[in-house]
């Protein structure tokens, strides 16, 4: 088993009443949600990769007010607590920066730099980083990012707020 990593759009009630659930009742929300009708965009074990592909760190470690790296991580948590599940939201209103800065993304550029030893010696989660495997993993990559971008894209369409769940 592994962390992976869902977005999960949600409108204004829905975030309102997240933000006063405490973990064990806030997981139980997120799974309704991941259950129900609404979109989800899940990038699986590559949330680590795609945010040190897009941003040159780890998502341990995000950059504050860097859309590429919120687009990722998310820009306000639910608990502070170190030993909650990671979740975070992004309000609707923060979405169009964070979508023109993934639609700036030039994915030959990214191609170019991609160098899977880069992410094994940063420790990226998980450690999949090999020279022989780079091509695929390259190309998961792309793939989860374009999906990503979709996501975003219809969350702005549809005025929802954006989940982030990584578990």
């Amino acid at each position: 088993m592994g962390m992976y990593a869902s977005y999960m759009m949600v409108d204004d009630t829905t975030l309102s009443e997240m933000k006063s659930l405490k973990n064990k009742d806030l997981m139980v929300k997120i799974n309704e949600i991941m259950n129900s009708e609404n979109d989800v965009c899940d990038i699986d074990k590559l949330w680590d990769g795609m945010h040190f592909l897009l941003t040159g760190v780890s998502a341990g470690d995000p950059i504050e007010n860097n859309p590429l790296s919120d687009a990722i991580v998310g820009v306000d948590t639910f608990n502070d607590d170190e030993n909650a599940d990671f979740v975070s939201y992004i309000n609707v209103n923060k979405l169009p920066i964070i979508l023109s800065a993934l639609e700036a993304v030039e994915l030959k550029e990214l191609a170019n730099n991609f160098v899977p030893l880069e992410f094994h010696q940063a420790n990226i989660y998980p450690d999949i980083w090999q020279d022989e495997e780079g091509e695929e993993l390259l190309e998961e990559l792309t793939d989860y990012f374009e999906r990503l971008r979709k996501f975003y894209k219809n969350a702005i369409k549809l005025q929802m707020n954006v989940i982030v769940g990584i578990f």
